[in-house]
């Protein structure tokens, strides 16, 4: 037989997860900002064969104004997959630039920030776009050593024009 305490509980935590499946959101108002985060396994600037999703990156969305550079922090994010969903409640319009940040990699020896991968721009206007979904280029860290493997699988792609590994 259960409690009264038991059951309020249990009220509160079909409450909470109720909250957090409307979180506010109209079809009129909410964006989301998709994307992932990868581990560059053969620092070879691109997305291969090897390449391993992170689990647990963090990003952040952030916004700031095209004239005077004056920031806002929107969405930070924390990845479970490899793959990260920010919502955004409103229209940014077209004053605001926006772009995901790579904040940091849980994965040991692949923490390095990719230069040109470490943003993503992200445009948050409703332009008459059919969804309300914005994909972002993917994001990646890379690896401290490349895999021993990776000298063959860029000789493969016609790559290998540096160092074998």
């Amino acid at each position: 037989m259960m409690t009264t305490a038991t059951m309020t509980m249990r009220f509160a935590a079909v409450g909470a997860v109720a909250l957090l499946l409307v979180g506010g959101c109209t079809a009129d108002n909410c964006f989301f900002v998709e994307g992932e985060v990868y581990c560059d396994t053969c620092r070879a600037g691109f997305v291969t064969n090897v390449t391993t999703p992170i689990q647990g990156a963090k990003v952040r969305l952030e916004c700031r104004h095209f004239m005077t550079a004056a920031g806002t922090v929107e969405r930070s994010a924390e990845n479970v997959t490899g793959n990260y969903k920010i919502e955004l409640k409103d229209n940014r319009g077209s004053e605001e630039v926006c772009a995901v940040r790579l904040l940091s990699s849980p994965v040991p020896g692949c923490t390095e920030i990719e230069k040109g991968r470490d943003s993503a721009p992200v445009t948050l206007v409703d332009a008459g776009l059919a969804t309300k979904v914005r994909r972002a280029s993917a994001l990646g860290f890379l690896k401290t050593e490349p895999l021993p493997n990776c000298g063959k699988i860029l000789s493969d792609l016609a790559l290998s024009t540096g160092p074998s590994y």
